[in-house]
């Protein structure tokens, strides 16, 4: 009995590990293809409603230049978005496309399903409520 609650206990704390980093290092393919439709924006929203508090709030972005580079991971490569935020904070870095949305059809879509990647966001798309600025 206790090995089954052992298994069952790992289990549940991996299942909610597995929840983080979906597509924060991708193929350099998958990464080119981001920065094609990342650059296309005016603005994104970083958000990820089911990570542990204090990092699931909503921070839309205005963009100003979006790049991508090696990892420094075997033949990984990561997504940076550069710009601000609506209080003027200067934003870069590297995202997650799992929880990094465009505006599409009134409604912030998750990037990694636009591309039709593989990835498990905590929502599929989230209300757009992004300020002018």
């Amino acid at each position: 009995m206790k090995k089954i609650v052992f298994i069952l206990f790992t289990c549940l704390c991996l299942s909610i590990a597995v929840k983080a980093d979906d597509l924060q290092l991708m193929s350099e393919s998958q990464a080119k293809a981001a920065v094609n439709l990342l650059q296309k924006q005016k603005y994104v929203l970083l958000y990820c409603s089911c990570c542990a508090e204090g990092y699931d709030s909503k921070t839309y972005v205005r963009i100003e230049s979006v790049t991508y580079r090696h990892a420094g991971y075997e033949d990984f490569y990561e997504v940076i978005v550069e710009g601000y935020d609506a209080n003027g904070k200067n934003i870069s870095e590297s995202i997650d496309l799992a929880y990094t949305y465009i505006k599409k059809n009134k409604k912030g879509k998750c990037v990694g399903l636009e591309l039709h990647f593989f990835c498990m966001p905590c929502e599929k798309s989230v209300k757009w409520n992004c300020p002018i600025f």
